[in-house]
Protein backbone atom coordinates (compact mmCIF):
# COMPACT_ATOMS: atom_id res chain seq x y z
CA UNK A 1 0.00 0.00 0.00
CA UNK A 2 1.19 3.36 -1.07
CA UNK A 3 0.14 7.04 1.01
CA UNK A 4 0.31 10.16 -0.14
CA UNK A 5 -0.28 13.16 2.78
CA UNK A 6 -0.15 16.84 3.06
CA UNK A 7 0.18 18.06 6.25
CA UNK A 8 -0.87 21.56 6.68
CA UNK A 9 -1.40 23.98 9.95
CA UNK A 10 -4.79 25.63 10.11
CA UNK A 11 -5.24 28.73 12.81
CA UNK A 12 -2.15 27.21 14.47
CA UNK A 13 -3.47 23.95 14.58
CA UNK A 14 -1.22 20.72 12.15
CA UNK A 15 -3.76 18.61 10.55
CA UNK A 16 -3.34 16.07 7.88
CA UNK A 17 -5.08 15.12 4.70
CA UNK A 18 -4.16 12.34 1.75
CA UNK A 19 -4.71 9.55 0.09
CA UNK A 20 -4.08 5.97 0.23
CA UNK A 21 -3.55 3.73 -3.04
CA UNK A 22 -3.62 -0.04 -2.79
CA UNK A 23 -6.17 -3.23 -3.80
CA UNK A 24 -9.80 -2.19 -2.88
CA UNK A 25 -9.93 -5.55 -0.93
CA UNK A 26 -7.20 -4.06 1.50
CA UNK A 27 -8.78 -0.62 1.48
CA UNK A 28 -12.51 -1.54 1.98
CA UNK A 29 -11.85 -2.61 5.63
CA UNK A 30 -10.13 0.65 6.57
CA UNK A 31 -12.98 2.51 4.91
CA UNK A 32 -15.80 0.51 6.95
CA UNK A 33 -13.80 1.71 10.19
CA UNK A 34 -14.74 4.97 11.80
CA UNK A 35 -10.91 5.56 13.03
CA UNK A 36 -7.16 3.67 12.15
CA UNK A 37 -4.16 4.58 12.19
CA UNK A 38 -1.82 5.26 9.13
CA UNK A 39 2.16 4.21 9.86
CA UNK A 40 4.81 5.83 7.98
CA UNK A 41 8.07 4.97 7.36
CA UNK A 42 9.57 7.17 9.60
CA UNK A 43 7.53 5.50 12.37
CA UNK A 44 5.43 8.77 13.07
CA UNK A 45 1.51 7.56 13.49
CA UNK A 46 -1.34 9.59 12.13
CA UNK A 47 -4.90 8.83 13.44
CA UNK A 48 -6.96 9.45 10.30
CA UNK A 49 -10.69 8.31 9.26
CA UNK A 50 -10.93 7.32 5.31
CA UNK A 51 -13.62 9.36 4.01
CA UNK A 52 -14.11 8.39 -0.01
CA UNK A 53 -12.97 5.01 -1.22
CA UNK A 54 -13.10 4.63 -5.46
CA UNK A 55 -11.32 1.75 -6.84
CA UNK A 56 -7.87 1.57 -5.59
CA UNK A 57 -7.63 4.77 -3.81
CA UNK A 58 -8.91 6.12 -0.93
CA UNK A 59 -8.61 9.48 0.79
CA UNK A 60 -8.75 10.49 4.29
CA UNK A 61 -8.38 13.01 6.58
CA UNK A 62 -6.64 13.11 10.38
CA UNK A 63 -9.27 12.66 13.29
CA UNK A 64 -7.12 14.90 15.58
CA UNK A 65 -4.29 17.03 15.87
CA UNK A 66 -0.93 16.04 14.48
CA UNK A 67 2.28 16.48 16.29
CA UNK A 68 5.03 18.12 15.24
CA UNK A 69 7.31 15.74 13.99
Amino acid sequence: MRYRVVIERRDGVVFASGTLTGSHANLLPIWLVPDSTLRLKNGRRIDISVTDLVGDVAEFESTGTVSPG
